[in-house]
């Protein structure tokens, strides 16, 4: 029996491809009129000029601003604290270095997080 049973379902495969078939249809062409223009993204190349160039130009402002005052950009100031209102109530803030502080720290984490993703933002 088992031979009926392995007919009987091949019988039913080729009656749902032969229905399948019928159920075919052809659409009458498309036809699309009008111009269309294609959006190109910068390249690779041209997005990591223009990053170059950003970078170039904060450069150029940092310079200038330290060339107006170089008494307020001077190095010595990073070893002088800046808060002098907080030392007044705790004593321990006025003796801390200013690159010790947890505002800088966090500051300059901040920046590297900022440095590591400045090579892929978008223009």
């Amino acid at each position: 029996m088992p031979g009926v049973r392995a007919v009987f379902v091949a019988g039913l495969l080729v009656m749902a491809l032969l229905e399948s078939r019928a159920q075919e249809i052809e659409l009458p062409p498309i036809v699309v009129e009008g111009t269309f223009e294609l959006r190109l993204a910068p390249s690779v190349t041209e997005r990591f000029a223009v990053h170059l160039d950003r970078q170039i130009e904060a450069h150029r402002a940092l310079e200038e601003a330290v060339s107006r005052s170089p008494l307020f950009y001077a190095k010595f100031w990073n070893y002088v604290p800046m808060r002098m209102e907080a030392s007044l109530n705790d004593s321990s803030q006025f003796f801390l270095p200013n690159y010790l502080s947890a505002d800088y720290r966090n500051t300059e984490r901040v920046l590297q997080e900022s440095r590591k993703q400045s090579l892929f933002e978008k223009p």
